[in-house]
């Protein structure tokens, strides 16, 4: 019974700690585009699209939502509502099968802040508004 009760108390923290930082994210991409904008546009911006990516703004939700991953075909690059799904979550993450961890660094991969990836797993989460 205790296990139980704590692991609702559990879900529902979790599922508020998604609405609000799906909020604090500006409900849509203008929450999470400077983070494309600090760590990931020198390599996927208008000047240089590594693997046909580019995510400056204006760009990134068309690049991302419900858009084939280049390196995994059969995988999207956000699906929306479903983060675990997302070639980008797994990416940043550095989980995917594939490839190396986003974003690189200069010797190797290097993680965004957890306040960054909290935030764009919760835009996923919350549906990948624009």
């Amino acid at each position: 019974m205790r296990r139980t009760i704590s692991t609702v108390v559990a879900g529902v923290v979790a599922t508020g700690l998604i609405a609000v930082l799906a909020q604090t994210s500006g409900g849509g991409m203008a929450g999470i585009q400077p983070i494309f904008d600090k760590e990931c546009v020198k390599c996927h911006g208008p000047k240089e699209k590594k693997a046909k990516l580019d995510l400056s703004a204006g760009e990134s939700y068309k690049a991302l939502v419900n858009a084939p991953s280049k390196e995994v075909p059969t995988m999207v690059r956000v699906k929306p509502g479903d983060p675990d799904q997302s070639y980008l979550w797994l990416k940043l993450e550095h989980r995917s099968s594939e490839g190396v961890g986003m974003p690189k660094g200069f010797f190797s991969s290097k993680k965004l802040s957890r306040n960054e990836l909290d935030a764009i797993k919760a835009w996923i989460a919350s549906g990948a508004n624009p």
